[in-house]
C-alpha cells in the first residue's frame, strides 16, 4: 500500500491557496454532500419519485412524470426544487438545453403544477458550476401560497397531452439515470440534496451491428477465444439479442466451436472458446448470424513459436457516474471485459469531484475485477488542472491503494460533492509530481497527460513519472499537441484511451446530432459518427498487472483510433520505446497487419517523414536503412493510415 501524504503541510481551511489567489469559505453550512443529505432527511423536506413507466429505450421519446411530495418541513413561498442532470457533453435531453413550454405538439414539451394550484416559476440554467457534476439544472420556484406536508409538485418531461411525441431520451444506455433533486423548503436559497433521488433505466435498442474481437498474438495449436457482441447502432449493447451466431475462417487447419444461440443471460455478448490454428499466418474470423449480419475480426497473427512479448489491448481513461460519466465502476469494468474484450482497463474519474466513499468503491471494484491472466485492472484517477498549471494528467499505480490527490478545478465550498476537509490538495502539476515521487518505488506509478478539456502543458515534465502521452480519445486526434512534447525532448510513449463518459470502456463513441425514429429509420438528432475511437496496445511478457504496467512504463506501446491493428517496430533491433546507441546508418524494421487495406505507412524522424510507402493491402513488412544516421537525441516512430481513415502511431525509439 502506498503510504499516505500525511506529512505534507496543510493550508488552513479558512484560506486555501488557489493558483496564487485566495479562496475563502462561503456561508455554506455543510462540509460534505452526506452532511447536507442528512440534514434534508432530519427536517424531512420530502420525497421524490417517478410516477409511471421507469424504463425506456435509448434514442426514443418518452414521457416521465416526477412527483415531489412535501415533507414535514413544508415549503414556503419562494422555496422550490432544483432538478439536475449530470454533465454529458450536451446529450442530456432534459437538462435545460431542449425543454420548452410554448408548443404542446413539439418534442420536449414541459409542464409543471402543484396539488394546491399554487403557481410555479420555471428557470433553466445549462451550467451551474457549484453543482458540478449536476450542473444541468431546471429550477421550479413556488410563487403562490406555501405548501403543507402531503402537498405535491409534479413535473412532466415530455407531456404528450397536447400532441408532443415526448421528451428526447439520451443515446447512452444506463441502468440508473439519476434525476438529482435539491429542495429549498424555506425560500432562503439553500437547496438540500435528497439522499434518494429517483432514477430511470434506459436500455439499448434492437441489434443493428455485430462486433467481433480476438486476441492479436497466437501460437500454433493454442486454444484461444473470439468475442462477438451486438451493437444497437448507437454504441450500446443490444442486450435482448437472441439470434444464432456462427464463426468461419477462409482457410484450412482451423478449429472452431459450434454456433451459439444467444440467451438472455448472454446480454448480447458471447465469448467463443476453443479456437485454434494449425499453421502460422495472419487470419481473420468471420461471424454470421441468422438475421443476415456479417462481421470480421481484427487480424489474428499466429506464430510458430511462443513470443517473448505479446500485444495486449486496453483502455486506461474512463469516467463513471462518480465524476461526470455514466454507470458504476463495476458496470464500466464489466463492459470492458464482456463487450470490448479488453485485456486491461482502468477507471480514471476526476479526483476533484470524487468523494472518499466513492474512492473506496472504485478501489473495491478494481480489486474485484482484477484476474491475472484473464483481465487486468489498474487503480487510477484524473488530476484535472487548468492548462496554465499543467493541464489534465491521469495517475496510475500497480498497487491496490494510493492517495487521491485532488486539484482545485471549479473549487467551491457551495458544492457539497467537493472535498472540504483538512488533507492537502494539489494546485499545480509540479506539486503533483513532487507528491507522487515520495511514493515511487520501482515503476509502480506513472502519469499520462491528455488533451481533453484542459490540454496537458509541455512546459512541465517529469522523466520518472510522465511516461506516456494520450494521442487519441473520444475528444480528438491530437498528433499536433503530442508533437509539442516530443519536440521539447520529452521521452514519452504514445498511448491512447477513450476518455469515455458513457460507461463503455474500450468502445469510445464520438457522436453527431442524428438518431433513429420509432420505425427504425435514422433522422437528424444524434447517432455515433464513430464507434471505437481509441485503444492502447502494449507489448508485455504476460497478462499480469506488473508486466502490463512495465510495458507502459517502458513505452512499449502504440496507439490506434480504435481498431486492433497489429504493429511491430524496431530500431537497431530494439523495440518501440527503447533508447539505443548507433553509429552510422540506422536500420529499422516494421510489420503491420491492418483491419482494412493500409493506405500509407510512414517512418518519422524528429518530426519529419523520411520514408513512406503505400501498400494498399491488409499487411506489409519492410526494412528501411536511414543512411544519414541519427544525431544525439534523435527519435524515430511509425505511423500509418488505413483506407477507412483509421490510424496507428507507435512510441518512438530514441537513438544516441
Amino acid at each position: 500500500m502506498l503510504r499516505a501524504l500525511a506529512a505534507l503541510a496543510v493550508p488552513p481551511l479558512a484560506c486555501l491557496p488557489l493558483y496564487g489567489q485566495e479562496v475563502y469559505r462561503s456561508s455554506a453550512r455543510y462540509v460534505t454532500e452526506a452532511d447536507a443529505e442528512a440534514q434534508a432527511a432530519a427536517i424531512d423536506v420530502g420525497r421524490a419519485e417517478f410516477v409511471g413507466p421507469a424504463t425506456a429505450t435509448v434514442g426514443d421519446y418518452g414521457s416521465f412524470r416526477l412527483r415531489f411530495t412535501v415533507g414535514k418541513a413544508g415549503m414556503a413561498s419562494g422555496g422550490g426544487l432544483r432538478l439536475a442532470t449530470q454533465h454529458d457533453f450536451g446529450w442530456d435531453m432534459w437538462g435545460g438545453t431542449r425543454l420548452q413550454e410554448d408548443v404542446p405538439a413539439q418534442p420536449n414539451f414541459l409542464t409543471y403544477s402543484t396539488s394546491s394550484g399554487a403557481r410555479l416559476r420555471w428557470r433553466s440554467d445549462n451550467s451551474v458550476p457549484a453543482y458540478f457534476p449536476w450542473q444541468r439544472v431546471n429550477e421550479f420556484i413556488l410563487d403562490g401560497p406555501s405548501l403543507r406536508e402531503g402537498d405535491w409538485i409534479e413535473v412532466v418531461f415530455g407531456d404528450r397531452s397536447g400532441g408532443s411525441p415526448g421528451v428526447e431520451i439520451q443515446p447512452m444506455d444506463e441502468s440508473e439515470f439519476e434525476q438529482r433533486v435539491f429542495v429549498d423548503p424555506t425560500g432562503d436559497g439553500e437547496f438540500l440534496p435528497l439522499a434518494d433521488s429517483p432514477t430511470l433505466e434506459f436500455v439499448g435498442a434492437a441489434a443493428q451491428d455485430m462486433v467481433v474481437v480476438a486476441p492479436t498474438d497466437w501460437q500454433v495449436r493454442e486454444n484461444r477465444w473470439v468475442n462477438v457482441w451486438l451493437d444497437d447502432g448507437l454504441g450500446n449493447p443490444a442486450s435482448g439479442y437472441g439470434g444464432t451466431v456462427t464463426l468461419a475462417v477462409d482457410a484450412d487447419g482451423v478449429r472452431l466451436p459450434r454456433p451459439r444461440r444467444y440467451r438472455e443471460s448472454d446480454r448480447g455478448a458471447y465469448r467463443f472458446e476453443g479456437v485454434s490454428f494449425e499453421r502460422p499466418g495472419t487470419y481473420r474470423v468471420i461471424a454470421r448470424d441468422t438475421e443476415g449480419r456479417e462481421a470480421w475480426s481484427n487480424p489474428i497473427v499466429v506464430h510458430p513459436e511462443a513470443l517473448r512479448r505479446r500485444i495486449f489491448w486496453g483502455d486506461l481513461h474512463t469516467h463513471t457516474k462518480y465524476s461526470d460519466g455514466r454507470g458504476t465502476p463495476e458496470e464500466m469494468f464489466d463492459f470492458g471485459r464482456r463487450y470490448s474484450a479488453l485485456d486491461f482497463c482502468a477507471i480514471s474519474d476526476h479526483a476533484f469531484i470524487t468523494t472518499d466513499a466513492m474512492w473506496e468503491d472504485i478501489k473495491a471494484a478494481t480489486r474485484k475485477f482484477h484476474e491475472p491472466g484473464e483481465y487486468v485492472t489498474f487503480l487510477g484517477y484524473e488530476w484535472s488542472g487548468p492548462s496554465d498549471v499543467g493541464g489534465d494528467h491521469n495517475v496510475y499505480t500497480t498497487e491496490d491503494d494510493m492517495p487521491l490527490l485532488r486539484s482545485f478545478l471549479q473549487y467551491s465550498y457551495a458544492n457539497y460533492r467537493q472535498y472540504h476537509g483538512p488533507e492537502r490538495q494539489v494546485g499545480h502539476v509540479e506539486d503533483l509530481f513532487r507528491a507522487l515521487a515520495g511514493n515511487f518505488r520501482g515503476e509502480n506509478l506513472l502519469t499520462i497527460p491528455h488533451y481533453g478539456g484542459r490540454p496537458g502543458n509541455p512546459e512541465w515534465h517529469n522523466d520518472q513519472l510522465q511516461r506516456g502521452i494520450e494521442v487519441f480519445s473520444d475528444h480528438r486526434r491530437s498528433e499536433d499537441w503530442v508533437a509539442t512534447f516530443l519536440q521539447r525532448g520529452h521521452r514519452v510513449g504514445i498511448v491512447a484511451s477513450t476518455d469515455n463518459h458513457s460507461g463503455n470502456a474500450g468502445y469510445g463513441v464520438r457522436r453527431t446530432n442524428v438518431t433513429r425514429g420509432r420505425d427504425g429509420t435514422l433522422f437528424s438528432r444524434f447517432s455515433p459518427a464513430e464507434r471505437g475511437t481509441a485503444l492502447l496496445a502494449v507489448q508485455a511478457e504476460g497478462l499480469t498487472r506488473e508486466s502490463v504496467f512495465q510495458g507502459i512504463y517502458r513505452r512499449r506501446t502504440y496507439a490506434t483510433t480504435g481498431e486492433r491493428i497489429a504493429l511491430r517496430f524496431e530500431v537497431e533491433g530494439a523495440p518501440l520505446g527503447s533508447e539505443v546507441r548507433a553509429s552510422g546508418p540506422v536500420t529499422l524494421l516494421a510489420s503491420v497487419a491492418g483491419t482494412s487495406p493500409i493506405r500509407t505507412v510512414r517512418i518519422v524522424k524528429d518530426g519529419k517523414i523520411i520514408y513512406s510507402l503505400d501498400p494498399q493491402s491488409d499487411g506489409v513488412a519492410f526494412e528501411f536503412v536511414d543512411p544519414d544516421g541519427a544525431p544525439d537525441g534523435s527519435y524515430y516512430y511509425l505511423d500509418l493510415v488505413q483506407v477507412d481513415g483509421e490510424k496507428a502511431i507507435s512510441s518512438p525509439v530514441w537513438v544516441n
